[in-house]
């Protein structure tokens, strides 16, 4: 039997109990209004009939236990043979791979942002080196201004470079974090899925950062901008974090 016509069961015991118990207050009220035509005898069956009543009542009480704990039983050994089954054709491979190919796709990342890096470092050192020349020889060293920059349009640093090139594509150049980037890529691949939204916010990553790399790295932004499907499969929330992070798909037209 199971739990749910146990259920049936009980509820149909438990309204021929109420019927009965109702028909032997029926009989002893008319004895009581003075009705000298009900007898001892069909009051006493009556109330038999109403304990027997009863007693159904709480065998299908019995009966609906019994069914819900074979019914547990039951989904608790599918359950168990199931969690075997998963135990038994797990396979973490798909995972160790996903995981070593982010390991080497970081190490690109990492080579990439160093060799970068260090070519900045190596042209903005000789920029202000040959600044600080200048401003020796003009006596103006340890003063405010750009000796270079003004007879060259061109300065930097170990971490920047500015040529002032109207024709240039290019004006400037910025070191770069390989951290930033890395996490900055995460966070929008995170950011996509709705499932996964709430792990990106372990990140602590400023979405006003995720914009500004992509702005000030060519290229990155469309590198990293939601596709149509991609922006459509998105909730509100993941609308504004896309936003925020200038990710949205570009309009048509």
């Amino acid at each position: 039997m199971t739990p749910t016509e146990a259920r049936e069961a009980l509820e149909t015991a438990r309204t021929e109990a109420e019927q009965a118990r109702g028909l032997v207050a029926a009989l002893t009220e008319r004895v009581r209004d003075g009705d000298d035509d009900v007898t001892g005898a069909e009051i006493n069956a009556q109330r038999q009939l109403a304990e027997l009543a009863e007693l159904r009542v709480t065998g299908a009480e019995r009966k609906l236990d019994a069914a819900l704990k074979a019914d547990r039983h039951a989904r608790c050994t599918e359950a168990v043979q199931k969690a075997r089954a998963l135990l038994e054709a797990d396979d973490v491979r798909p995972v160790v791979e996903a995981v070593a190919t982010i390991r080497m796709a970081v190490a690109q990342l990492a080579d990439a942002v160093n060799a970068r890096n260090a070519a900045i470092a190596d042209a903005g050192s000789r920029l202000e080196n040959l600044n600080e020349e200048l401003a020796r020889e003009a006596g103006t060293q340890g003063q405010p201004g750009w000796p270079l920059f003004d007879q060259y349009r061109a300065r930097g640093n170990r971490v920047h470079v500015l040529v002032d090139d109207p024709k240039a594509a290019r004006r400037s150049a910025t070191s770069l974090s390989t951290i930033d980037l890395a996490c900055a890529a995460l966070s929008t691949v995170l950011y996509s899925d709705p499932n996964t939204m709430h792990y990106a916010e372990r990140l602590r990553m400023p979405h006003s950062l995720v914009r500004q790399l992509g702005e000030d790295v060519p290229g990155l932004a469309d590198a990293w901008r939601a596709t149509a499907e991609e922006w459509a499969a998105l909730h509100s929330t993941g609308h504004t974090r896309g936003s925020e992070q200038g990710r949205a798909p570009r309009r048509e037209g």
